[in-house]
């Protein structure tokens, strides 16, 4: 997380590994800067921590979090629902846009990481 500060001058509000990647959580607004003219942060940090780095972009509301995350899917419908001790979010799509998120299954995952962590969501379903 100190890497992203030192770099671009932003906090990351989340950082964790997995595999050969970097996963930051940036605050709302401030992805741009992470992402630095043309990429040029976003390649310095992959340089210095030789990982591949992936940038999510924090929303106070979940749904928001979510829409942002699966940008290239258009989202019908982000439902948070409380389960017995749990909270859950349903994520509605049709078909084409379902297949769009998960031809990606490791974003899907890092994905439910972050909403695990940051907004205590035990479980993201697509419908």
């Amino acid at each position: 997380m100190n890497t992203l500060d030192a770099v671009a001058k932003v906090s990351a509000r989340d950082c964790f590994v997995e595999g050969d990647n970097v996963v930051f959580l940036v605050p709302e607004n401030e992805m741009n800067r992470a992402i630095g003219k043309n990429g040029s942060t976003v390649e310095l940090l992959t340089k210095r921590l030789g990982k591949r780095i992936e940038l999510f972009e924090y929303s106070e509301k979940p749904e928001k979090f979510f829409e942002k995350a699966f940008f290239k899917a258009k989202l019908e419908k982000v439902e948070i629902r409380e389960m017995k001790e749990n909270k859950i979010a349903i994520i509605s799509v049709d078909a084409a846009n379902k297949k769009i998120i998960l031809q990606n299954m490791r974003r899907l995952r890092r994905v439910k990481e972050i909403a695990k962590r940051n907004y205590d969501i035990e479980e993201v379903r697509i419908r």
